[in-house]
């Protein structure tokens, strides 16, 4: 049975739940215990939904070796965030991420000292590795092709170690990306994008207003084309945000954070849809045949025999079209008093876009 007495509000985290998370996790030896609790908020503006704290724990007795700050993340308060988080299962998948598969997946993530869920209401606590310090990239700005090189690595080698697994379709809480719930995409898409038109205004070009608009309908039919592909574990958010070098005491040189759209379905999702959004239009385009040929090299390495470079750059096309979706339902909801989510929306639609054209995504609507 799940252990249901935790936290259900960020400010509800205090030192008797959060030393006993600590013992259980072996990370506070039993003469120690957690005094008080110094409390930062994080996770303010674009995309969060969660509520998150930075925790800086304050020891009494033996505290050798114990984490000198922790982040946490429960249930949003806002009802809108908690609405989307439940309609696409985020913190079941989540707390399951954690729970199940970090310790197997070969790509840094934060360690986790507490995951707790409640199936029958969906609140979680994830009780989280502070991976500071860490050079974090700015969407915003863009990755250079180096650091984009390392991403995809770790990302070849978290697609490798799962592809074609045949654990995966019994993973029934771990979506497929052609699911109902990632199907309920479409609607939403279609609600969206009078939004997107007019937030793009005259920089939308009339190819992609007509692939949008013909896209609109096809969604669902879309995932099924991805689908297609070989399935492996994706991580569904594979963009700079939720990236990390040279992180944490260790000076990992690449971290991933934040895995709550990780899912089932084809490798060249995440590829695609970090090119789409975290590269300006001119690095993607200098680097894009190299960083797909990079990805493919790392799947060989991992033990992938069944899948050729053509095959890449063909599930490539079709995953540049359908990463598109993701900014849409974004921008659809955007708080328009955030600055920082106006610029990276911003350039993330043009850099969506060129992407789109680029490949011709038009001709690859089913």
């Amino acid at each position: 049975m799940p252990d249901l007495d935790f936290p259900r509000a960020i400010d509800a985290i205090g030192p008797e739940w959060l030393t006993r998370k600590l013992h259980g996790s072996g990370a506070l030896s039993a003469g120690g215990r957690v005094a008080r609790i110094v409390a930062e908020p994080l996770g303010q503006g674009v995309g969060f939904v969660s509520a998150m704290q930075r925790l800086r724990p304050v020891y009494e007795g033996d505290a050798a070796g114990a984490p000198a700050s922790l982040i946490a993340k429960v249930s949003p308060v806002d009802p809108s965030s908690r609405q989307v988080g439940e309609i696409f299962r985020f913190y079941q998948k989540e707390t399951g991420f954690y729970a199940r598969l970090a310790d197997r997946t070969p790509v840094r993530t934060p360690r986790a000292f507490g995951v707790d869920y409640d199936p029958s209401n969906m609140d979680f606590v994830l009780l989280l590795e502070d991976m500071s310090p860490a050079r974090m990239p700015d969407q915003v700005e863009g990755l250079n092709l180096d650091d984009a090189g390392r991403a995809i690595d770790a990302a070849a080698g978290l697609h490798g170690a799962w592809w074609g697994s045949p654990e995966l379709p019994g993973m029934d809480w771990l979506l497929t990306l052609n699911s109902p719930e990632m199907k309920a995409l479409e609607p939403v898409y279609q609600q969206c994008w009078p939004a997107v038109v007019d937030f793009i205004g005259d920089r939308m070009s009339p190819y992609a207003r007509r692939a949008g608009e013909a896209l609109a309908p096809r969604i669902g039919a879309l995932m099924d084309l991805a689908f297609e592909q070989p399935r492996t574990l994706m991580h569904g958010d594979f963009r700079a945000d939720n990236m990390m070098f040279e992180a944490g005491s260790s000076s990992a040189p690449f971290a991933l954070v934040d895995w709550q759209i990780v899912m089932q379905g084809p490798a060249a999702f995440d590829l695609a849809y970090m090119l789409s959004g975290s590269l300006d239009v001119e690095t993607r385009r200098a680097g894009q045949g190299d960083l797909i040929a990079r990805h493919h090299d790392g799947l060989v390495r991992a033990g992938v025999g069944d899948y050729t470079l053509s095959q890449a750059h063909e599930a490539f096309r079709i995953c540049a079209m359908l990463a598109w979706c993701w900014p849409v339902v974004a921008i659809g909801s955007l708080d328009f008093d955030n600055p920082r989510g106006l610029a990276l929306f911003h350039a993330w639609a043009e850099r969506a876009l060129a992407l789109f054209e680029d490949v011709d995504g038009a001709a690859i609507i089913p």
